[in-house]
């Protein structure tokens, strides 16, 4: 039994290896936060263990040329990081059950934020490089759109699931559910095959496939006119990068800042709040990545995530102009659902764009780089919440954020998805 040969044990493999990153990743950035938030930790102190659920991933470029460099021939090229990494998810959050009061220890909460989140970034590398092999081009869409669905359903597990068990029993409670979790979802990756038993692709390792391409490339020619030959295909994956980093800037500033403004300055309670954002909030996000993945493969992934963004960016002035109503739970649970439906429309159509610009050859490190970019988007809104909140007032604070959002389009008509495959095929 392998992935290769069953499109729907392939779709539902990737599909829970999603939901294990959702998970701690919604407890750390949702559940945690607001519950730090409500025993009044300091917003710079909260922005700190906060922007360690991301800074990782800013840097999961290099697990993408480890993956590359060291794939396994006997177990699969993917698998054993995909284990490696899930086993010490689980092992890292079970840390996090010996200290005693993590409200007291915030500094020391960061570092282990950042551990576990070092090997979540590998996890999710290992499983992107995976998905970037099996997956044929006319079902990248409705993939991406499932596998980011799947994290929003591991989002509200860690988020509205666990901030209820906190409420129950305690954050020990809660931190040994998540860690049994985590490690019986690591079995699956265990017991099934990439591939039939032989048939296994012979690959060359990263660095002699760069260098044999290198040789059929350039033999006899000169280096600036092969980049001349393909310089659409070059530009387009340099200006993915820039769409990346754009991408979720405004949403996780915004995510961030809203810890303190419902729970402190509207009187929302931890529990409410963590249900709001990470229950019926990732439902939402969850149905926008599915209908996301299902529309881009129909309208185009660039197209949509254009559409999307122009969205968002509305959503957020509208939300800066209604001030009078945010106090009322009513027309919160109204309107709140529009953003995170966006947000999983918008990134399920960026994700399969990564892929029409990824190279397969080296589709761990490319792929993984964008998906860096868009962490260090994260990580960068993370850290300079203090001082926006500083700065300015909650509602032009969304109108800055939304400015922000619809900069993406001036980018977007400027990637070419059809570039990279053309060059390829050349080559």
């Amino acid at each position: 039994m392998s992935l290769a040969e069953r499109r729907g044990l392939r779709l539902f493999t990737f599909c829970v290896m999603y939901v294990a990153q959702g998970i701690p990743w919604a407890f750390t950035a949702i559940t945690l936060p607001a519950y730090l938030s409500a025993g009044n930790v300091s917003d710079e102190a909260l922005g700190a263990v906060v922007a360690m659920t991301t800074l990782p991933y800013s840097f999961k470029w290099a697990w993408g040329f480890l993956i590359d460099a060291f794939p396994s021939r006997r177990f699969g090229r993917r698998r054993p990081w995909i284990v490696l990494a899930q086993g010490m998810m689980a092992l890292t959050i079970g840390a996090m059950i010996l200290v005693p009061d993590l409200t007291e220890s915030t500094r020391l909460l960061a570092w282990m934020v950042f551990i576990h989140t070092v090997f979540n970034s590998m996890q999710d590398v290992a499983v992107d490089a995976l998905a970037v092999d099996l997956l044929d081009e006319a079902e990248r869409g409705r993939a991406n759109g499932l596998m980011y669905a799947s994290k929003y359903v591991g989002g509200a597990i860690g988020g509205a699931g666990l901030s209820h068990m906190i409420a129950w029993t305690s954050l020990r409670g809660a931190l040994i559910v998540q860690t049994a979790i985590l490690a019986t979802i690591m079995l699956l990756p265990l017991f099934v095959r990439e591939r039939p038993i032989g048939d296994e692709p012979k690959r060359p390792a990263v660095w002699t496939a760069v260098i044999a391409w290198w040789k059929r490339t350039f033999a006899g020619r000169r280096i600036r006119s092969v980049i001349w030959e393909n310089r659409t295909a070059l530009r387009s994956a340099l200006l993915v990068l820039l769409v990346m980093l754009i991408s979720i800037f405004a949403t996780s500033l915004l995510a961030l800042i809203g810890n303190g403004l419902f729970t402190r300055d509207l009187g929302w309670t931890p529990e409410a709040y963590g249900s709001l954002i990470g229950g019926w909030g990732l439902v939402a996000g969850g149905l926008g990545a599915v209908a996301g993945g299902y529309l881009a493969d129909r309208v185009g992934h660039r197209l949509l995530a254009g559409i999307a963004s122009i969205a968002l960016a509305g959503y957020y002035v509208f939300w800066s102009r209604s001030e009078a109503h945010w106090a009322s739970h009513a027309f919160v649970y109204g309107v709140f659902w529009i953003e995170p439906a966006l947000v999983g429309t918008m990134t399920a159509a960026l994700f399969a764009l990564c892929m029409d610009v990824t190279w397969k050859a080296i589709g761990a490190s490319q792929f993984a780089i964008y998906m860096a970019m868009m962490n260090v988007s994260s990580t960068l809104a993370y850290s300079h919440a203090g001082d926006a909140t500083s700065r300015w007032d909650y509602p032009t604070i969304y109108l800055v954020a939304a400015a922000i959002q619809a900069s993406l389009v001036l980018v977007l008509p400027l990637v070419d998805p059809k570039a990279t495959s053309a060059a390829s095929s050349a080559a």
